[in-house]
């Protein structure tokens, strides 16, 4: 949230939502699968398979999707990993990506990217 005193010494408020462009690379799935990001945020599942963000397949076998984030400030850590999951049963998740957290941090401007590979 920003706040700005106008001329008339009255306080303006403004809330703001950082994006983070998300893409997972290597995303081979099979039909009724797709990839989606979940993370440590509750925007992205909280860690909940049930509750992570399906990205679109941009030029397959890569997806992309943006998050916007809220009551986060600007330098707020964002951990993540890229998951094939069934579009119909949440819980059956098919693959997870290997190794560790991907890790961004959010920023005003420009918009920040992370890459997660399968």
């Amino acid at each position: 949230m920003l706040s700005l005193i106008s001329h008339a010494q009255s306080a303006v408020t403004f809330t703001y939502f950082p994006p983070v462009d998300f893409e997972c690379n290597n995303g081979v799935t099979t039909p009724g699968y797709s990839v989606y990001v979940v993370g440590n945020l509750p925007e992205i599942g909280s860690w909940d398979v049930t509750k992570a963000v399906k990205l679109t397949p941009s030029a397959y076998p890569t997806w992309t999707g943006q998050t916007k984030f809220t009551l986060l400030t600007e330098k707020t850590s964002v951990e993540w990993k890229c998951i094939i999951r069934s579009e119909t049963n949440p819980s059956d998740v098919k693959q997870w990506q290997a190794g560790a957290n991907n890790q961004v941090t959010t920023a005003w401007s420009p918009t920040p990217k992370s890459i997660g590979t399968f």
